[in-house]
């Protein structure tokens, strides 16, 4: 038993680290990674690259929920089993697969109590990706 409570101890320090950066050979195929600081900027891929996003939960704020390409006949999201986040890190995978544009979105709301008022406020957090072939 206290072997049990032991591990359980252990598992809760390791979910409250900060997620280490992943380089891109972290993930076969995956050619790059667009975190929190790629923002409303612009990222160029080619058809068949592959790349990571990786957020990072923000203080007084939920996890970036509903991560998702705008166009996904341009972006499609990869499913990959492996992955496994922190507690407060958003992880998500996606491949070029046609010439084009999309943006893809995440969205964040206020981290409220239970049973206190909560603003209706969202941030949203948005990345362009430009695809060519």
């Amino acid at each position: 038993m206290a072997i049990a409570l032991l591990g359980l101890a252990a598992c809760g320090a390791v979910s409250m680290r900060p997620a280490a950066p992943r380089s891109p050979s972290a993930a076969p195929g995956v050619t790059g990674e667009v975190t929190d600081a790629d923002a409303n900027k612009t990222l160029q891929y080619h058809v068949g690259e592959s790349f990571e996003v990786v957020l990072h939960e923000q203080s007084g704020w939920t996890p970036w929920q509903n991560l998702q390409p705008m166009n996904r006949s341009v972006l499609q999201p990869v499913v990959d089993t492996r992955a496994a986040a922190v507690r407060g890190v958003t992880l998500a995978r996606f491949k070029a697969v046609a010439p084009g544009t999309t943006d893809i979105t995440a969205v964040a709301s206020p981290a409220c109590s239970p049973g206190t008022a909560c603003p209706a406020l969202a941030r949203i957090w948005k990345v362009t990706i430009a695809v060519s072939a």
